[in-house]
């Protein structure tokens, strides 16, 4: 069976919402589940093999992003070591004109942070992106100042696919002293991320949305950083940032998963990007008026954000039966208001209520993508 059918015969295309595990990462976490269950902070034998197995995995998971085990921090998600990148970097004893400089189309858990920093009194300004989404480098620059701590911008964009420049913000960055942080969420094991050659000082990811388990993800802190951090969650001591015992069975998870995606990392990208240049064409091809939102110029070939004019996007989503598509962050998908990145791009409120995002995986093939915009289209012509 394609692990993008599930047996209700469902077409999945939003991968950037999560993925199915491998099933290797399935089997390796049941075997620690079920005999390797010992807690990795006691001292007896199955301990200490528990804890040899995430030091194993902490290898694993800092490979694929060209770092040292060492400077891994195991966290529950990319929303949780964003969070730890952000509150860390401040006393609360700090405020103005110290700050942060964040870009205004980033996921919830980056903005959010910002808000409470600034409620705290800490100066928080917004970096400003073009119509593609795409950070502008003069405005960084401008922003800049000996008093801006950290700097935090993601990697790839989870409702339009734009990739950031974070080379040339990591330059700008390293000049005037300033942390640079990446929530690498929709980027790592899927597209190329190497933090030393980039000059990036944290880095946040998740293992569920590249074939691992759910509950389980990593913020890299670079060696140099590390010492000036605070902790965020005080108790056992297991990390200097994050307290808590480790969910072996996860990281292991998360490190095979890991390992597994490093090894196949250019292939899988090369097939995701004819995938998706296929839907496009297909896409063009049954419904004309479809205008993509995405400028697949500058944006990863695992999303493509499209708006079929005069069509409420949550009812051409709960009415898909056999495919499963989003209109942004699954996070965010309770919300009821207009995307804040499509609007934040310039996009009026309508037109990004009128907007879908599909999310491709190398497991699909042009026969499926043929079936789900055969649905698409029977769907979209009985809501107009």
């Amino acid at each position: 069976m394609n692990v993008n059918e599930n047996p209700t015969g469902v077409i999945y295309l939003d991968h950037c919402a999560t993925t199915p595990c491998f099933p290797e990462v399935v089997d390796i976490m049941r075997f620690y589940m079920e005999h390797e269950f010992g807690n990795s902070s006691s001292a007896h034998v199955m301990g200490r093999r528990a804890r040899h197995a995430i030091e194993n995995a902490a290898q694993q998971v800092a490979s694929l992003i060209g770092a040292r085990p060492e400077e891994i921090a195991f966290t529950s998600g990319a929303t949780e070591a964003n969070n730890i990148a952000l509150f860390s970097s401040f006393a609360h004893s700090e405020c103005a004109p110290l700050g942060a400089l964040l870009c205004p189309i980033d996921h919830k858990s980056v903005l959010l942070v910002g808000k409470e920093l600034s409620r705290r009194g800490l100066a928080v300004e917004y970096m400003s992106v073009a119509a593609n989404g795409r950070v502008q480098l003069e405005d960084v620059m401008t922003k800049l100042t000996a008093d801006t701590r950290i700097v935090s911008v993601a990697h790839v964009n989870s409702e339009l696919g734009t990739v950031q420049p974070v080379d040339e913000i990591a330059a700008l960055t390293r000049r005037s002293g300033a942390w640079l942080h990446v929530d690498a969420v929709q980027s790592v094991g899927k597209i190329p991320m190497n933090v030393k050659e980039t000059g990036i000082d944290m880095l946040s990811f998740s293992a569920h949305k590249m074939r691992g388990p759910k509950g389980v993800g990593a913020l890299f802190v670079d060696a140099r950083v590390a010492g000036h951090l605070r902790p965020f969650i005080h108790g056992g001591g297991q990390n200097h940032l994050r307290s808590g015992t480790l969910p072996t069975p996860l990281i292991v998870g998360f490190g095979l998963a890991c390992q597994m995606v490093q090894s196949t990392l250019m292939q899988r990208q090369a097939k995701v990007t004819a995938l998706r240049d296929y839907f496009i064409t297909r896409l063009h091809q049954r419904v004309p008026n479809a205008v993509l939102n995405t400028d697949i110029s500058c944006s990863s070939p695992y999303i493509v954000n499209v708006q079929f004019e005069g069509i409420a996007s949550e009812a051409l989503i709960s009415g898909l039966h056999q495919v499963a598509i989003s209109s942004g962050s699954a996070c965010n998908s309770a919300e009821l208001q207009p995307s804040h990145v499509l609007t934040g791009i310039g996009l009026s409120s309508a037109q990004a209520n009128a907007s879908v995002r599909f999310c491709f995986d190398p497991d699909l093939d042009n026969a499926i993508l043929d079936t789900a915009i055969e649905h698409l289209v029977f769907r979209l012509n009985s809501i107009r």
